[in-house]
């Protein structure tokens, strides 16, 4: 059985898999579209929905402020929950309109003061918060989403792991770099899609006969 620590994890997967690079998008705003259009939906659904948007708006804060909540909703209606998403959007876009749609402000804030801002937003859950802060803000913060959380379970964890357990025990025993927290989070997402569906999936990996350390298991 072969143990890992959280940075033995990421090389495990580095090596296997290779650079991701899944870096910002070239314009900030189409982060924030795409974060709320897959809220409980697939990237198979909402990808073509992301570059509707990119035709129709180039991301554009000032063409997406102007439109309606009737306008919005059209626009990303085949990304599902269509109203729920538009007036979140609504809600993100004017959290920056606040700031002029310049983040240099707040830049200068502190991960969980920033954090704390950002989740006020509505519609802005843990997960979103914090895909905002790593590939917008640059911040070295672990995205504990389900697959890290299947993970986890599947490499000795908990069955029931929560967001904020997973995310506090992967960072107190993580010092990863922006670009390595970028990397962590897309290395697992694209290990998920081929391999955490189930266990007997997993089992299937090159990471079943993997399991996380004693101290990494105690703390969950």
């Amino acid at each position: 059985m072969k143990t890992l620590d959280i940075r033995g994890l990421y090389q495990q997967l580095y090596n296997q898999m290779g650079p991701q690079r899944w870096w910002p998008a070239e314009r900030w705003m189409e982060t924030i579209v795409g974060s709320i259009l897959i809220q409980n939906a697939s990237a198979k659904t909402v990808d073509p929905v992301i570059e509707k948007v990119g035709r129709e708006t180039n991301f554009d804060p000032a063409t997406l402020m102007a439109m309606s909540q009737e306008e919005l909703e059209q626009l990303i209606f085949e990304a599902g929950l269509y109203r729920s998403k538009a007036k979140y959007l609504r809600a993100s876009l004017q959290f920056f309109a606040e700031y002029d749609f310049d983040l240099t402000e707040l830049q200068k804030l502190d991960t969980p003061t920033l954090r704390k801002r950002i989740r006020a937003v509505s519609g802005i859950g843990n997960e979103t918060a914090d895909v905002w802060l790593v590939y917008i803000f640059g911040r070295a913060q672990f995205i504990a989403d389900s697959y890290s959380r299947r993970l986890m379970n599947f490499l000795g964890g908990p069955e029931k792991l929560t967001y904020e357990k997973v995310q506090k025990v992967v960072m107190m025993n993580s010092d990863f770099t922006p670009d390595e927290a970028r990397e962590f989070h897309a290395l697992i997402d694209e290990f998920g899609k081929l391999y955490l569906r189930n266990r007997e999936q997993f089992l299937t990996s090159w990471l079943k006969d993997a399991n996380l350390s004693d101290k990494l298991l105690e703390q969950f």
